[in-house]
């Protein structure tokens, strides 16, 4: 699904809004899909319903399948929270020492303390 998706997205830009309150913004081009976190408890509830995976260790074994996924398909997702660069995933991750934590080279945190800050 999330490489359907970075295929169907090519270009563009989105703001998504809930309660009349900014939550993400989304910009897409060349197979990079950069998603902007204004709301992180838009962002917690999302990840809190993926797949009904409540463990640490079960929602870092989808997203780190997710990640695999974009990087076979040379996709990148950037997520951001207020502008700062939080991970990167995906063909464009580089990780160094977040290989060691996730187990894969296609995520890299960016910023451990805006992913902390996130909650996610």
């Amino acid at each position: 699904m999330p490489a359907w998706l970075g295929h169907v997205i090519t270009s563009g830009e989105v703001t998504l809004s809930t309660d009349n309150k900014e939550a993400l913004h989304l910009k897409a081009g060349n197979k990079k899909i950069d998603l902007d976190v204004v709301d992180k408890k838009f962002v917690k509830d999302i990840v809190g319903g993926l797949g009904g995976r409540t463990s640490i260790r079960g929602r870092l074994n989808q997203f780190k399948s997710i990640a695999e996924e974009l990087r076979d398909e040379e996709l990148t997702v950037t997520i951001s929270y207020k502008g700062n660069r939080v991970v990167t995933v995906g063909a464009s991750a580089k990780p160094k020492l977040s290989r060691i934590l996730t187990g894969t080279n296609a995520i890299e945190i960016n910023s451990l303390r805006k992913l902390i800050e996130l909650g996610v």
